[in-house]
């Protein structure tokens, strides 16, 4: 799945989607600074803590491939639709990692951090 089919999924709670291709072990360390498995994660967006306005946007910017895994890093921007930065455009920075399982691609760890574009450090 593609980055911006990934994102779109996210955005929707395309459940079903989601969960072919995110492992059922996946683990994310998520912009919030807290570990959290696939389960948590569809828990959070059933407590509706992943809404997400329409301008969701993913861009992959490198992808490297060691045997049965790979690793994709880029940009998420969107805007959240609750909580305390609702209508806000946010930038996450994203590494994930694939790996390579009975004909299938499996997300089995993701990274995202926030971050302000605006501010350089070095």
């Amino acid at each position: 799945m593609a980055g911006q089919a990934l994102g779109r999924a996210l955005a929707t709670h395309d459940v079903a989607a989601l969960q072919k291709v995110w492992s059922p072990k996946m683990i994310v360390n998520g912009p919030n600074n807290t570990v959290l498995t696939r389960a948590e994660i569809f828990q959070a967006m059933k407590n509706g803590q992943l809404d997400y306005e329409a301008d969701y946007r993913s861009t992959m910017e490198k992808v490297e491939f060691f045997g049965d895994v790979a690793v994709t890093m880029g940009e998420d921007t969107y805007t959240p639709a609750s909580g305390p930065e609702k209508g806000r455009l946010l930038h996450r920075r994203s590494t994930n990692v694939w790996q390579y399982t009975d004909g299938e691609w499996m997300m089995i760890a993701r990274q995202a951090t926030i971050y302000d574009p605006a501010v350089k450090h070095y």
